[in-house]
């Protein structure tokens, strides 16, 4: 009998394992699902309805890591297979409709609407699409779902922009087995794309002499897509300055004049489908200081800038590995981003919840004091730094000076090294 119950144990611990990652081949076939939502709410209520579904022709992503690992983002996509309620992919993420939440127009209750996008590969059969959010406490928590049938004739298989040319610039391998980034080019004209290209390589040549991008180069592909503009520059609301760029990037956003994004996701989303793309750059044509990087939905950049090298790799920390803003001095458009008491997700950033087990305990060196001391001793050590995440007090960053903190090419630090080669591992093995 005793046998027999360590047998059935073994089974089942195997049927568990296996079923933690699914075989793409079982469930999967070529290109890309893509669920078009509009999300509409205040800072205390969501409601999302369907705008289309699509079936793009390139879904870039790693067969080999269909469900997320990494405990990143404010809301996790998740599949299932319909006729067995199986996990098939998930995935975590952040949203624009997420940051607005937490500003006075939400919390007054005026309500707004966002468009959003939900992709995955695609499905052979039917399969439900949950959207799970955070609760202030980090709980995961439905909010949306929807069945979606692979043979139903109202998914849309139409390709657009096909005039707009595509450039690989960076070329190591099978998208399967890469982290494929996509450069999208907003506010610059057909005769500006020369600019474009050589904007976009001068960026991407300090973003591969930063670490640990230059170590791990090989596992990069980069694809620019020259996404034309009927006018030149973005929007620039605080001057009155309001442009006919394609992909809509605009200073000013959620009432922050650096802060640049776009709300025009369903034109980004048509442009990026001309190719395998795990990430999206949007290098907007302007002189002005600004970005932004929303945690794997995009970041944004301007190009003549004299920190543009910093805001490139800056925002792209945020987008691709979920890193956290480590200044606190600057002004922000947020009300209590990270509530009191409730440790952050993203792996840079610590509410020191337990001091003896800090979230980076293992990269601290022994004698190091904790919460540590923000003085010259302490220089190139790894600790607990007191102010972080837009905070002075009660937050605390791995590292004196890092890419995510000091505005300038300060390296990553060793914290934020290990986070982004983490998903770098995660994209391609």
């Amino acid at each position: 009998m005793r046998k027999s119950f360590v047998f059935l144990l073994i089974l089942l611990v195997a049927a568990q394992a296996g079923a933690a990652e699914p075989v793409f081949d079982d469930w999967f076939t070529e290109g890309a699902l893509r669920v078009d939502l509009f999300h509409t709410g205040t800072a205390a209520s969501d409601l999302y309805a369907l705008d289309a579904v699509y079936h793009e022709p390139i879904w870039g992503g790693n067969p080999r890591a269909l469900i997320d690992t990494m405990n990143l983002g404010d809301h996790l996509i998740r599949v299932l297979d319909l006729a067995t309620n199986q996990e098939i992919f998930s995935r975590g993420c952040c949203t624009i409709f997420g940051e607005w939440r937490t500003t006075d127009e939400a919390i007054e209750g005026i309500p707004r609407t966002f468009h959003e996008t939900v992709l995955a590969p695609f499905p052979k059969r039917p399969v439900q699409v949950r959207i799970d959010r955070r609760d202030r406490a980090n709980v995961f928590h439905t909010v949306y779902d929807i069945v979606v049938d692979p043979a139903d004739y109202h998914v849309k298989v139409e390709k657009r922009y096909a005039g707009f040319r595509v450039v690989q610039v960076e070329n190591n391998g099978d998208p399967s087995e890469k982290v494929d980034i996509a450069v999208l080019a907003d506010g610059y004209q057909r005769d500006e794309m020369h600019k474009f290209e050589g904007d976009a390589k001068r960026l991407l040549k300090i973003f591969f002499e930063t670490e640990p991008y230059a170590s791990r180069r090989k596992d990069f592909n980069v694809r620019l897509v020259e996404s034309v503009s009927s006018e030149s520059g973005v929007d620039d609301p605080r001057k009155e300055v309001y442009r006919d760029n394609l992909l809509g990037c605009s200073f000013n956003s959620l009432e922050l004049d650096r802060y640049m994004l776009s709300l025009e996701n369903r034109t980004i989303r048509d442009v990026a489908a001309k190719v395998p793309y795990d990430a999206i750059i949007i290098l907007a044509n302007e002189q002005k200081y600004g970005g932004g990087g929303i945690f794997n939905l995009y970041a944004t950049s301007v190009s003549d800038n004299e920190f543009d090298s910093y805001i490139f790799t800056h925002e792209f920390g945020h987008h691709f590995a979920g890193l956290a803003d480590e200044y606190y001095s600057s002004e922000v458009a947020y009300n209590e981003m990270y509530p009191q008491g409730i440790e952050p997700w993203e792996p840079n950033i610590t509410a020191l919840l337990d001091p003896e087990h800090p979230k980076w305990g293992d990269m601290i060196e022994e004698g190091t004091e904790v919460p540590t001391p923000d003085d010259s001793l302490h220089t190139g050590a790894i600790g607990c730094f007191e102010g972080a995440g837009y905070s002075a007090k009660g937050l605390y960053r791995p590292y004196r000076e890092c890419r995510m903190f000091t505005k300038g090419l300060v390296p990553f630090c060793p914290v934020c090294q290990r986070a982004i080669e983490r998903m770098i591992d995660f994209q391609t093995r």
